[in-house]
């Protein structure tokens, strides 16, 4: 899969996402105001990483500033995934960094399985095609993860 502008549906918008290099070149967005002090120190770690990282991961990570409880982590990774901060990879039971505003229904990532890099997709039509089939079912969505495994640009073509 190639990461073309032009070979992606409209309203689909990579973007950069802990663990992600992708070729547009765009960073980390900055850290956001009125997070709690674990909380930044999470948010610090995941923004400083590669690639996704797991709870007891970030804790490591976050020894040498005297962190030791994981509930600690825990708690921090709960209030910021609450606050649209972050996201939590099910596949691999890690956290990323989200890198656009405003709330979102379906979360989108393409994962690869080589490099674990990860890149959130903003694919308004997922969104738009999944909430009226969820309101006739008269269920109420939270959220929608979906998880697209496969190599990266770089991977795939070594």
């Amino acid at each position: 899969m190639t990461d073309k502008a032009s070979e992606r549906g409209k309203g689909d918008k990579p973007k950069k996402t802990a663990g992600n290099d992708n070729a547009e070149g765009e960073g980390v967005r900055e850290q956001p105001a009125g997070l709690l002090k674990n909380e930044k120190l999470v948010w610090d770690a995941l923004a400083g990483s590669h690639e996704p990282l797991k709870a007891y991961e970030i804790l490591d990570k976050l020894k040498e500033q005297g962190v030791r409880a994981p509930m600690t982590v825990y708690r921090a990774l709960d209030g910021l995934e609450e606050k649209g901060h972050i996201h939590k990879l099910d596949g691999m039971n890690a956290f990323v960094l989200c890198n656009h505003e405003g709330p979102h229904m379906v979360q989108t990532f393409l994962v690869c399985e080589r490099c674990s890099t990860v890149q959130e997709l903003q694919v308004l039509a997922v969104e738009a095609d999944i909430a009226p089939a969820v309101r006739a079912a008269a269920f109420d969505m939270h959220t929608a993860r979906l998880e697209i495994k496969g190599n990266c640009n770089n991977c795939a073509a070594a």
